[in-house]
């Protein structure tokens, strides 16, 4: 196998998106999934999908993987009769400028009287993140912004239309890219886990743009960190000099 690309990431190279449960697919063991996209002809079948069950044989869905994870998706894969997968409906978080992600894991003493040193073994991981953003109107305050996730919102557009979104303390699938890339021969990775976006600090000062940090928790599946090569034009692999 080529030896991959090295490629040093900075802040610029990273994106996040969020994203939502929305159509189901259920593999007959003969259509590509860009088939079951397009129902008569092919469709576009790629991108993010759930994995919301697994043939007992012949699922094309790579051994490790578990229901509840994500599967990007080529729209090439011909799921097996009992495979499913649902299509994750993303969204950009365009007022995002930074996110972090953390995991520490917790540790637990078990250091007897015989031992001269401590002793240690290691307890449960937490995962824990911050999004930071800046108050963007047309973003923020739409509703799947970052003000509805926090409080009730009312939105009046200027044709007089009314929207009132109700607070709903929902998790939302979190896609937080270190890099987002579509060009053939790079490499695309991010980090995929279903979390809690919450607090936000509204207010500003002169001279200042109006950001504001949201916590994150997660909850549902353990993280998963993606990497994926996108296929180059010649179908040959980039390689390092």
């Amino acid at each position: 196998m080529a030896k991959r690309e090295e490629t040093p990431l900075v802040g610029d190279d990273g994106l996040i998106m969020t994203g939502s449960k929305g159509t189901e697919y259920t593999g007959d063991g003969q259509k590509t999934l860009n088939r079951l996209v397009g129902g008569e002809t092919d469709g576009d079948g790629s991108g993010m999908y759930l994995i919301s069950a697994i043939a007992d044989t012949g699922s094309f869905i790579p051994k490790g993987m578990k229901v509840g994870e994500l599967y990007p998706a080529t729209g090439k894969e011909v799921l097996a009769n009992g495979d499913k997968l649902i299509k994750l409906d993303l969204t950009h978080v365009a007022d995002a400028t930074g996110w972090q992600f953390q995991i520490t894991q917790g540790e637990i003493e078990v250091t007897r009287l015989k031992d001269n040193f401590k002793k240690y073994r290691l307890g449960k991981k937490e995962a824990t993140g911050t999004v930071n953003s800046i108050m963007t109107l047309g973003v923020s305050d739409e509703v799947d912004g970052i003000v509805a996730k926090t409080m009730k919102l009312f939105r009046r557009t200027a044709d007089g239309t009314v929207t009132v979104s109700e607070l709903e303390n929902k998790p939302v699938y979190f896609l937080g890219y270190v890099r987002k890339t579509d060009t053939p021969g790079e490499t695309e990775a991010f980090v995929f886990a279903q979390v809690y976006l919450y607090n936000m600090n509204l207010g500003g000062q002169t001279g200042n743009a109006q950001s504001y940090d949201s916590s994150m928790r997660m909850t549902g599946m353990d993280p998963v960190f993606y990497s994926l090569d996108i296929p180059s034009l010649t179908g040959e692999t980039t390689t390092g000099d």
